[in-house]
């Protein structure tokens, strides 16, 4: 097992979260009160909304902020999902015109990614997908998907570009909603610098396993380039503290996020709304480092017995010594 775990957080879950219900339940900060929070809470890098928490305006402010609290760029999204001229589709619009406005503003976050010392742009196209039958052409929609992420991978081969996938939210069906369709969709792009950003919650959403799900990005192109951490019933996308739920299939992720040799960060992609971020992020840490103890005295050795065996008996039994004994 590895030692040591780089975490993230994502700026606005340090801010003043809300909901549909309310803008916000909390006071809201600013860009400097949040870099203090994610220093107080062991964070060493951040996730950033670009033209929300980043932009050209404000991003030597960021720089500085970052030299300050000794922060890292986690990622950075281009803002595809909360736009009003994006309702109908970023990528895969059916306007040219949008289409052309979505890669410029991926264009656009991959230089200042790089400019803020990171390498990884996060693509979550949560707008790009449909709620009715006959609402959208299936084919043409998925093209320009593949041309656009063709031409942002290829502006800069040094930085990344992650798919983060989502089974619905804001659209009922979200094209780019499972870890296969995001594994089909990078061998369609056919770059090494388009992989897969996995978010826990999402997978729950999706009915998958991320255990397995983790197991896919290795197996199909070693695809595995960010890993969003939480919990959540499988109803929504609650954005939970981690373990909360899904106590035994957060122990098994965390092994095979192992297995699979992932180096990157574990980025807290919570939402407390109602709670002390600061605590909140240190619970979920704690969490994190309790079950990894948990699965150092079981032993990888015994992990992979367990798996030959395929005796779901004594697996509960071992585990279960492990975590109360």
């Amino acid at each position: 097992m590895k030692k040591d775990i780089r975490f993230a957080v994502a700026l606005s879950a340090l801010g003043n979260p809300g909901d549909r219900f309310m803008s916000g339940y909390k006071q809201d900060r600013s860009a400097e009160q949040m870099f203090a929070m994610a220093a107080e809470a062991g964070i060493e890098g951040l996730e950033f909304v670009y033209d929300r928490d980043i932009s050209k305006g404000n991003v030597n402010q960021i720089k500085e902020l970052m030299d300050k609290y000794k922060m890292k760029c986690c990622d950075v999204l281009p803002n595809l999902f909360s736009r009003q001229e994006y309702i109908k589709g970023s990528i895969s619009s059916r306007q040219p015109e949008v289409v052309e406005q979505a890669k410029k503003e991926i264009r656009d976050v991959v230089d200042i990614t790089k400019e803020i010392g990171g390498n990884l742009v996060n693509i979550w196209a949560g707008q790009d997908g449909f709620d009715y039958p006959f609402e959208v052409d299936y084919l043409k929609s998925w093209e320009s998907m593949i041309e656009v992420l063709k031409e942002a991978a290829g502006y800069d081969p040094a930085v990344r570009l992650g798919l983060e996938y989502k089974f619905k939210e804001p659209r009922v069906h979200n094209f780019i909603s499972t870890v296969a369709k995001s594994l089909l969709l990078c061998k369609a792009v056919h770059h090494p610098n388009v992989g897969v950003i996995l978010d826990i919650g999402h997978a729950i959403l999706a009915y998958e396993n991320a255990a397995e799900a983790f197991a896919l990005t290795r197996l199909f192109g070693d695809r595995l380039f960010l890993l969003h951490i939480n919990d959540t019933r499988p109803d929504w996308d609650w954005d939970l503290n981690v373990g909360s739920v899904h106590f035994l299939d957060t122990l098994e992720w965390l092994y095979w996020v192992d297995r699979i040799g992932y180096q990157g960060y574990y980025t807290l992609d919570i939402w407390p709304a109602r709670m002390d971020a600061v605590e909140a992020i240190k619970e979920s840490i704690e969490w994190i480092k309790a079950m990894r103890r948990a699965l150092e005295r079981i032993g990888g050795k015994s992990i992979e017995q367990m798996l030959a065996e395929g005796n779901p008996a004594k697996t509960m039994r071992i585990v279960r010594e492990a975590i109360f004994s």
